[in-house]
């Protein structure tokens, strides 16, 4: 017997869903993107983000906290140190809500292995299971990472290319481009993406033994946990290469070679034009028929 598939969501059900999916990940994104600028101005006297019953939800569900000694920036010039210690406890004030939100991204493996979007299931597979194995055993597990410089600098680029990614797929699911979504989907990662992978690797590398020898050296107070860790930073780096890559042909594919977009630009005006030019003909139906309604009342 063959393999059963899922059955095709009637279209309009299916358009619906994935809409209110994507504007909710982009409220949720533009909220800690905003929360984590506030908290990195005002510290912690800005405005409140998370409420109590969201984090106590999280708190009972993420893993129970590997405590470490807090790191010391007191050799920073003062206002450095002002920044950095903003950044290394931002998670205490926004950390929830990455939880939820980078949680609910398993959704899009689904969306794209039952094809209700034009995606690889297998590199957002990848791409949704690097950020929660980071997520959850890593920065939720270990303190260490959690009060890590990078986390901050991770949760920046990881929020800003989401706000920039989930109104462009509203766009297509709604089949109504904007030059400026699709500018920012296929431009922002030229940054966010290589930031985003420096801050995951610097919050394992902040879970590491950094007082014994190398393992190679001696491997005895290295426990599985940190030798799977401490190779799996290397393979960010062909990880990194292969994603950035592909995501570079598709800038090219859908933007064109030069910075504006030259290519993404125009395929916006020509759909806007055909979609005027279907809307006029409607109209134009529409009042043809009106007129030859009211030639036949007055006859």
């Amino acid at each position: 017997m063959g393999s059963k598939t899922a059955p095709p969501a009637p279209k309009t059900t299916l358009t619906f869903y994935l809409v209110v999916y994507n504007l909710l990940q982009f409220v949720g994104w533009l909220r800690i993107f905003i929360g984590l600028n506030l908290y990195l101005l005002h510290g912690s006297s800005a405005r409140k983000m998370v409420l109590d019953s969201v984090k106590d939800f999280v708190t009972k569900y993420t893993p129970e906290v590997i405590a470490s000694s807090s790191v010391s920036f007191a050799q920073h010039h003062p206002y450095i140190q002002v920044v950095l210690d903003r950044m290394s406890s931002v998670h205490e004030y926004i950390g929830p809500l990455v939880v939820i939100f980078q949680s609910l991204a398993v959704l899009e493996v689904v969306h794209a292995a039952f094809g209700w979007v034009k995606a690889s299931p297998v590199v957002v597979a990848i791409q949704v299971a690097s950020r929660l194995i980071v997520l959850w055993l890593v920065t939720e597990k270990y303190h260490s990472a959690a009060t890590s410089p990078y986390y901050a600098v991770m949760v920046f680029a990881w929020s800003l290319s989401e706000v920039a990614r989930y109104p462009f797929y509203v766009t297509q699911v709604l089949n109504t481009y904007s030059y400026m979504s699709m500018w920012m989907r296929y431009s922002f990662f030229i940054v966010l993406y290589p930031m985003g992978v420096l801050g995951e690797m610097q919050s394992i590398w902040a879970t590491l033994p950094h007082d014994l020898p190398w393992p190679w050296v001696d491997a005895s107070g290295w426990s599985m946990r940190d030798l799977a860790f401490l190779f799996l930073l290397p393979v960010y780096v062909p990880g990194l290469f292969y994603l950035y890559t592909r995501l570079l042909a598709s800038r090219r594919k859908v933007l064109g070679n030069d910075f504006v977009g030259s290519k993404g630009k125009a395929f916006v005006k020509k759909h806007r034009d055909e979609y005027l030019a279907r809307f006029n003909k409607l109209n134009d139906k529409s009042h043809a028929a009106l007129e030859e309604k009211e030639i036949n009342a007055s006859m």
